[in-house]
């Protein structure tokens, strides 16, 4: 990532898409109040939180590549969590796949 700024946005941006798409899902669907959908939600935005407060506050400033390192991890967790989330909303449109 380019800078904290940056990692911040697109913390915001791929969370807040992922949300989209549950709501989406959950306004399309019969029943709109299914609780399976919103705990993706909360579990998503308790990520967000926990993210940008890693970014926010980095653990030690003082050598270049593990700082390095350090923001490349916070990215690698929100796209493998990211992605978890989208399989189990994917399991929730299309239970039979």
């Amino acid at each position: 990532m380019a800078s904290r700024q940056r990692l911040k946005k697109e913390i915001d941006y791929v969370v807040s898409d992922l949300i989209l798409d549950c709501f989406t899902f959950n306004n399309l669907q019969q029943k709109p109040d299914d609780e399976a959908v919103l705990q993706i939600v909360q579990e998503t935005l308790t990520l967000r939180n926990s993210l940008r407060y890693q970014v926010n506050h980095p653990e030690s400033k003082d050598v270049k590549q593990s700082v390095k390192s350090y923001f490349d991890n916070i990215a690698k967790v929100l796209i493998d969590t990211v992605e978890e989330s989208y399989v189990k909303l994917g399991k929730l449109i299309n239970p039979d796949a």
